[in-house]
Parts: C-alpha cells; structure tokens; sequence
C-alpha cells in the first residue's frame, strides 16, 4: 500500500532526526515545497530523481531540502555507475552542507582509486566529526549507533582502500578488519576475501571470498565466484 502524505511526513520527519546528527536541520517553508520534495523521494529510478531533484533545484533555489535532494542525486549517479557525475554531485552536496556525513563517507569509499589523498581527507573528517557528535533528543539510540558505525565502518574500508594503494597491505588489512568489525557487508566480505588471497592467506580469502558468492547483489556474487575459482 502506497504511504499516504502524512505518513510521508511522519517518516520524513523521523529520517531527519536521525540525518540531524550529521547534518544541519532539514525542513520545508511550504506545503507545496514539501510536495515538490517528495517527487523527488518517491522518483521510480535513478534517472527520474536526477530529472526531479534537477526541477526541484530550478523551482526551490533556496530551500533548506536542497541538501537532502543533492544526496539522494549523489546517490542516484553512483547506483548508475556514472562515478564522474556522482563526484560533482557529492561534492555540491558537502557544499551545501559540509556536515553530511552520510555523503562523505560514500564519497570518501568511491575516491580511494581515484584521487586518495581527498578519500583520505573525507574519511578521516568522517570519523574526527563523529568522535566528538553526541546524540540528539529524539533519536533513537540504537538507529543512532548504527548509523554511526555504517559511517565509521566506510570511513575505514575508504582508509584501507588508499593505504593498499600506495603500498601498505598490512595496514590496508587492519583498516579492513576494523570496517568490518564496525558494519560487516558482502561487498566487505569480497574486499576482504581478496586482500587476504594477495597476503597469502588462502584458507582465510576462501571464507570470505565464499560469503561474497552468496550475496543477494548478483554482480557481487559474480565476483565473488569468479575469486573463488581463481584460488583454485
């Protein structure tokens, strides 16, 4: 059943307490803003929310909902696959709101191939705001922490990934080891799956590389099979 307008609010409005504690305060100054806003939230697929959030953009220039709708288009260009398009768009949203944690971290992972030094300078700011953020009134402790640790937990992977880059595989391990410590994932399964083959730890890179093959993700269980039999 479709989520009816005040339903919508109520569970924005919920979302946002939590992305309070990452970024500054989101809200609309109209009804028909908010409207507006919700195209965007309930666009079909990645292209329709980049086509919304860019109408939005034209006819809300000044909203207070325009750093939320520059990471759900951050988002949408990254699940296309389109890295270019998704970096200028990451970035205006950190122009927008510098506090949005959620973006950097994604961006900081997405960075570590290309540019590592402003991977790097993202996540370590992910994990320098988080060290010092105390929960707000009204979020939930455990969402909070979970959140909390999805963040910490990319801000590592992200870390890992430059450190493997520019010669350290110890350290991109440990780095790897604590993200997965933090938020374990299939995609980290199949990072860490591959690490472990390159260090020489075949019993340890099956294990992992086993648990990627098993994904719900098909592209990442591909992969995940493909490790496998190069171990073989």
């Amino acid at each position: 059943m479709a989520l009816t307008r005040t339903r919508l609010a109520i569970v924005f409005c919920m979302a946002v307490r939590l992305a309070a504690q990452f970024q500054p305060p989101l809200e609309a100054e109209t009804a028909e803003e908010f409207d507006s806003y919700l195209m965007v939230e309930q666009a079909g697929d990645g292209r329709e929310l980049i086509e919304r959030s860019e109408t939005f953009q034209k006819q809300w220039p000044a909203s207070k909902l325009l750093p939320r709708v520059w990471e759900l288009r951050f988002f949408a260009w990254q699940k296309l696959g389109r890295v270019a398009e998704a970096r200028k768009a990451g970035e205006e949203a950190l122009a927008l709101a510098a506090g949005n944690l959620t973006v950097r971290a994604a961006l900081a992972v997405q960075l570590a191939s290309e540019d590592p030094d402003a991977a790097e300078r993202h996540a370590q700011t992910v994990l320098d705001e988080l060290a010092k953020t105390k929960i707000r009134r009204g979020v939930p402790l455990a969402q909070y922490e979970m959140t909390a640790a999805k963040l910490r937990g990319q801000a590592r992977v992200a870390l890992g990934l430059v450190k493997y880059r520019r010669g350290d595989a110890a350290g991109a391990l440990a780095e790897l080891e604590e993200a997965d410590r933090l938020a374990p994932e299939p995609a980290l399964s199949y990072r860490l799956g591959r690490l472990y083959a390159a260090l020489g730890r075949t019993a340890e890179a099956r294990r992992r590389l086993t648990e990627a093959a098993r994904a719900a993700d098909p592209v990442l269980a591909e992969r995940g099979r493909a490790a496998l039999a190069e171990l073989r």
